[in-house]
């Protein structure tokens, strides 16, 4: 590459050193909290369970076709961010549900729970939440896209940090409900 003019060279060392330090700015960055890999390293790491990423709920009774489902829901999407504080990291947590309305829906409401679940704290209770959740339809529609906002608590100590936990999301099921999930269903 050719010299500008002007510019005297520069000896070997002192290029080296230049571009060590050229190439330490996006690590000092990166350990600073530019961009968005530092807050991917301070988040726990957040993902829907296998299985758990869809219901159908069925009405009393025992038929098991079409016809019997009250609601069919799927766990779609989930976004966030979280928030570093002295003894705890604070997930807020947005999740996207689409939901629709079965022939055995009578009404037009809809009924359902979900989790979120850190294994790390099982069996204690701040291992799993269950949040249940109650909406409509609105007249004329039979599908709907539902977005519910929480927040979760994830206390760190000096020996682990947010990143190292594992957060689980899914709709909290009927051992009947995850086995017709299971079965392909």
């Amino acid at each position: 590459m050719a010299r500008p003019r002007g510019c005297p060279a520069l000896p070997a060392r002192r290029r080296i050193a230049v571009a060590l330090a050229a190439a330490s700015i996006p690590l000092l960055l990166y350990a600073c909290g530019g961009g968005d890999r530092f807050s991917q390293r301070i988040c726990p790491r957040v993902q829907i369970l296998e299985y758990a990423d869809r219901l159908t709920e069925f009405a009393q009774g025992s038929g098991r076709d079409l016809t019997d489902v009250v609601l069919n829901g799927r766990l779609v999407n989930f976004d966030g961010e979280c928030n570093v504080e002295d003894d705890r990291v604070e997930l807020d947590l947005a999740v996207e549900f689409v939901l629709e309305r079965g022939p055995a829906n009578r009404g037009r409401e809809g009924r359902f729970a979900y989790f979120v679940a850190i294994p790390e704290f099982h069996p204690a209770e701040r291992g799993k939440r269950v949040f249940p959740v109650e909406m409509k339809f609105e007249s004329g529609a039979n599908r709907v896209r539902y977005r519910d906002e929480i927040s979760i608590a994830i206390p760190v100590t000096g020996q682990r940090g947010a990143s190292d936990f594992n957060v689980f999301l899914g709709f909290q099921l009927s051992r009947d409900q995850l086995r017709f999930n299971r079965s392909g269903g």
